[in-house]
C-alpha cells in the first residue's frame, strides 16, 4: 500500500465552557415552548482570529489515514344571539349537548350557557344558528389537527451513556431538521410518516436535546443519564463535504489495527460496555445538502482497570470539493466529570495540486491518559 502524504497543521486554540442546554429562538412563541430559559451555549463553528500555522509539510507518515403534554381542544364559541329557523338541524359527527337556554324577547340580553362538544352523546339540537353543525364540527377538527402538527420528542437513557430519541412531526414529512445537544449539532430527516428515531452519545449528565425545523417548529426533551460518569467523549463536527475524520489510537495501537478506532473501524457500544475500549459513532444525514455532521468517540474511562492511553487525531482529506476553499470545523471534548472544552478551526485548504493528501489537525483534542487502579 502506498504511503499517503501527511501535512501537519497547528490549530489556534481557545476553550469555552459548554452550557447545560440551549435556547432555540423563533420569536416569543418558540422560546416559550422551550421553557424560556436563558441558557448560554458556545457559538458553533465560529471563526478563529489567530491564523493557522503549518508546522510540517510534505511529510510521509508510517500509516495511511481514512410524557408529552396532553392535547387541549378549545371549544368553539357559540354566538350570543341565536336566530330561530324553521328547519331542523341534521346530526353532526360530534353532537353538541346543551342545557336548555331560556329565550326572552330581545334575545341579546338573555343568559346563555356555552355548549360542549361530546363525541359520546348524540342528541337533537333544540336551536339553530347561522353557524351550521357541520361548520362547528369542522372548526373543532381543524383545531385538533393544528395542535397535532406541533412536533414532539421523547428521550430515554440508553446503553453506554447514550440517549435514545424519537421525534414525531406529522406535518413535517421527509423534512430535514437540526438536532442540538450541548453544543453538538447534526442534521436528521423525518420519514414518510413524519417520524425519526436515532441514538446520540450524551454530552452531559442531565441531557437536554432540541430538534429544530427550518420553519420555526421544534421540540425539546430532557433525560438524566445514570452512567454518564463512566465515559470520556470527543466530538469532531463540521458542515458539508469537508472530509474531516476522527481517529483514536488506543494503548499504542498502529494504523489499521483492532485498537485503531476510525470511520473504517468504528467499534461498537458492546466494546465500551465490556470495558475493552472505545467506539466511534457518526451522526448526520449525508443525503441532506450542506448537512451538519459529527463524529463522536466514546471511551469507557470509568470502567478500565488497567492503565492506558488514547491518542486522539483529527484529519482532513484534501479533495476536489474542498481544495483551495475555506474549511470550518469544531471539536468538543467532555470529561466524565462533565467538564467540557470546545475548539474552533477555520483555515484555507491547500490548492488542488495537493488533492489526495491529508492534513493532520494538531491540538484539536487532548490525549487520554489513565492510571492503573
Amino acid at each position: 500500500m502506498a504511503d499517503l502524504k501527511k501535512i501537519g497543521m497547528a490549530t489556534g486554540t481557545f476553550s469555552v465552557a459548554l452550557g447545560i442546554g440551549f435556547v432555540m429562538q423563533n420569536g416569543d412563541a418558540l422560546a416559550n415552548r422551550f421553557g424560556g430559559e436563558n441558557i448560554n451555549e458556545p457559538t458553533p463553528f465560529s471563526q478563529i482570529e489567530a491564523p493557522v500555522e503549518v508546522v510540517q509539510a510534505n511529510l510521509t507518515g508510517d500509516f495511511e489515514a481514512t410524557p408529552r403534554d396532553e392535547t387541549v381542544v378549545t371549544e368553539p364559541e357559540i354566538p350570543a344571539v341565536l336566530p330561530v329557523l324553521e328547519t331542523p338541524v341534521p346530526e353532526a359527527e360530534f353532537a353538541v349537548s346543551q342545557q336548555e337556554v331560556p329565550v326572552t324577547e330581545g334575545g341579546a340580553e338573555s343568559p346563555l350557557q356555552l355548549a360542549s362538544i361530546d363525541p359520546e352523546v348524540t342528541a337533537d339540537l333544540d336551536y339553530t344558528s347561522d353557524i351550521s353543525p357541520e361548520i362547528l364540527t369542522d372548526v373543532a377538527v381543524s383545531e385538533v389537527d393544528e395542535i397535532d402538527c406541533v412536533p414532539s420528542m421523547m428521550a430515554v437513557a440508553g446503553d453506554a451513556a447514550t440517549i435514545e430519541l424519537a421525534v414525531v412531526a406529522p406535518c413535517h414529512i421527509d423534512t430535514a431538521f437540526t438536532v442540538h445537544h450541548q453544543g453538538m449539532m447534526f442534521s436528521v430527516t423525518t420519514g414518510a410518516e413524519g417520524t425519526s428515531k436515532f441514538v446520540v452519545p450524551a454530552l452531559s449528565e442531565v441531557a437536554v436535546v432540541i430538534a429544530a425545523f427550518e420553519d420555526g417548529d421544534g421540540a425539546v426533551s430532557t433525560v438524566t443519564i445514570p452512567d454518564f460518569s463512566n465515559y470520556d467523549r470527543a466530538v469532531l463536527q463540521w458542515q458539508g463535504e469537508t472530509s474531516v475524520m476522527l481517529s483514536a489510537y488506543e494503548n499504542g495501537a498502529d494504523f489499521a489495527t483492532e485498537n485503531h478506532i476510525s470511520p473504517d473501524n468504528p467499534g461498537d457500544i458492546a466494546r465500551a460496555e465490556e470495558g475493552i475500549g472505545g467506539y466511534l459513532m457518526q451522526l448526520g444525514d449525508t443525503n441532506i445538502e450542506n448537512a451538519l455532521m459529527a463524529e463522536v468517540y466514546t471511551y469507557p474511562s470509568g470502567m478500565m482497570t488497567a492503565g492506558g492511553s488514547v491518542i486522539l487525531v483529527a484529519e482532513a482529506e484534501i479533495t476536489q470539493g474542498n481544495c483551495g476553499s475555506e474549511m470550518v470545523a469544531q471539536s468538543i471534548q467532555v470529561a466524565p466529570t462533565g467538564d467540557a472544552t470546545a475548539l474552533d478551526l477555520n483555515l484555507v485548504m491547500p490548492s488542488c495540486d495537493a488533492v489526495g493528501d491529508f492534513l493532520i489537525l494538531q491540538n484539536m483534542f487532548q490525549d487520554l491518559t489513565l492510571a492503573s487502579r
